[in-house]
């Protein structure tokens, strides 16, 4: 039998907030981060550990995702596999969910399988989400007879990345694709976005020396980043108050060791 469903349906909305707790409900002690050297058809495991600092047991989601940014902003998590240089597929867990108990830990273990393909260059990477089940999911309020209920949630997730490389293989490149000056506040900034455009990672710290009219320099730096291949990144660096004229720029990205990249620049400032 067909049943009509009235506008009073949607009269009642409950929502559930979940903002502050499942962001302090757990940690992961060993870090954010797995990197290991793998040659193809080989392997290596490890596992994840994760504390609940609450009173009572927290169930735990883990899955894995891609992952990929740039440097206007954007950073996407999408399906495994999704991507040229995806290591998802080929990470196995030991469960999707488990159960940590109260002011307790619990442990996830992972498998990285490497596929026996010769054509395999550089770093592949991809992330395995941890994330809490908000408690009042898995316990749904009951609607009142006649009336829905609207759940909304904020779910916290801690992004564990999994960076494979494979052996030493994979060329390291980096370009500047763009520069520009801003001014705020009496103070000058350059604004450089740099892409990866080899076939390893790179973590580059960036810093500029800038050279006036009298040949003087000045050396600002803009921070450090981690950049996959295909990704990109945006340095801001704070040259301070800089008068009126002509300089020359030289911004360098140290990468270590002899991966180091330049370029030279004139800037105008007005």
């Amino acid at each position: 039998m067909n049943k009509r469903i009235t506008p009073v349906l949607s009269a009642c909305f409950l929502i559930l907030a979940a903002f502050a707790s499942p962001a302090l409900a757990i940690s992961l002690p060993g870090g954010l981060t797995i990197e290991k050297t793998i040659l193809p058809n080989g392997s290596a495991s490890g596992s994840i550990v994760i504390l609940n600092s609450e009173t009572t047991a927290k169930t735990i989601r883990i899955y894995p995702t891609d992952y990929t940014f740039s440097a206007d902003g954007r950073n996407e998590f999408g399906k495994p596999g999704s991507t040229p240089r995806s290591c998802a597929n080929w990470i196995t867990l030991s469960s999707n969910q488990i159960v940590a108990p109260p002011k307790g830990s619990a442990e996830i273990s992972y498998k990285i399988s490497v596929p026996d393909d010769k054509n395999l260059r550089g770093t592949y990477w991809s992330v395995i989400m941890v994330e809490p089940v908000p408690d009042a999911s898995l316990t749904p309020p009951s609607p009142e007879k006649g009336k829905a209920s609207i759940g909304v949630q904020a779910v916290f997730r801690h992004a564990v990345q999994v960076i494979v490389n494979i052996g030493d293989t994979g060329v390291k490149a980096l370009e500047f694709t763009s520069k520009k000056l801003k001014s705020e506040k009496g103070k000058t900034f350059l604004i450089i976005d740099a892409k990866n455009t080899g076939e390893r990672w790179l973590v580059p710290e960036l810093y500029v020396d800038l050279f006036d009219s009298n040949g003087q320099a000045k050396r600002s730096y803009g921070g450090k980043f981690r950049i996959y291949p295909g990704c990109s990144v945006r340095y801001t660096v704070d040259l301070g108050q800089l008068k009126h004229g002509t300089y020359s720029a030289l911004v360098v990205a140290d990468a270590g060791e002899e991966d180091v990249f330049g370029a030279k620049y004139t800037l105008e400032v007005k």
